[in-house]
């Protein structure tokens, strides 16, 4: 009885020791991101990702933030390169955004002017600039924007930008996707267009310009994408092409 009591807790010690060394070294999954829940506690945890390495990105597009939260982005800004952000006045913190010098992608839904966009002029290595509410940026301000080394996609709604400003986007040598919402342009403008070799999709939504003028710009740029409020013109050789957005 005594052996087979000896030989029961040798086991069991094996037992132990073998279930320990499993939990150490077993695999663990990362767990994804909150998805639902408080503002807070999604923008904490996504902060605490950033800072521990597990993620280079802030993307709250579903919650409204208040401005004063983005003072937090300066404790990792070295870090994010993507960003989408809601909230009014955001604008105040402005700063906190240009801190972060590797930002490649921009989502932005804010009322911004001239002089928000020309702070993020700044940011050299931007990609993607999605402004929604650019709705006080001027010619002058989009100027700012000129020889950008890297953006290949620009979003805009700007109401105040006229023809006169869109020479700006042929100063833009790695533009591909360009979607201006609200800006009033006219057939005079879109020679700018034609003008961009490396132009691949252009989307208007709420222009003044005629049907023939878009038409010229078709036959003109055979090879690009154009949307016009989200559909294709009759006159576009491309609308049967199978392309979904």
């Amino acid at each position: 009885m005594r052996v087979s009591v000896k030989r029961t807790v040798e086991i069991s010690a094996i037992l132990v020791i073998v279930l320990g060394i499993w939990f150490i070294a077993r695999p663990v999954t990362p767990q994804p991101l909150l998805t639902k829940g408080e503002p807070r506690a999604v923008w904490n945890q996504q902060l605490k990702a950033v800072e521990d390495g597990l993620s280079t990105k802030i993307v709250m597009s579903d919650w409204q933030l208040h401005p004063t939260s983005l003072a937090e982005l300066k404790t990792v800004s070295a870090r994010i390169t993507e960003l989408n952000l809601s909230g009014d006045d955001l604008v105040r913190q402005i700063d906190a955004i240009t801190a972060c010098s590797h930002l490649r992608i921009l989502h932005l839904r804010t009322v911004i002017g001239d002089e928000q966009i020309a702070a993020l002029a700044q940011l050299r290595e931007l990609e993607v600039l999605d402004l929604p509410l650019a709705t006080g940026v001027t010619n002058a301000g989009l100027k700012a924007l000129e020889g950008h080394p890297k953006l290949r996609l620009v979003r805009l709604r700007a109401p105040l930008v006229t023809d006169a400003g869109l020479a700006v986007f042929a100063q833009m040598p790695e533009l591909r996707w360009l979607h201006l919402m609200e800006v009033p342009v006219t057939d005079a403008g879109l020679g700018v267009f034609q003008a961009l070799p490396k132009l691949e999709s252009l989307y208007l939504d709420g222009d003044q310009a005629t049907d023939e003028g878009l038409s010229a710009l078709i036959l003109a740029r055979p090879d690009l994408h154009f949307h016009r409020d989200q559909v294709h013109l009759s006159t576009d050789p491309r609308q049967g092409d199978g392309h979904t957005d």
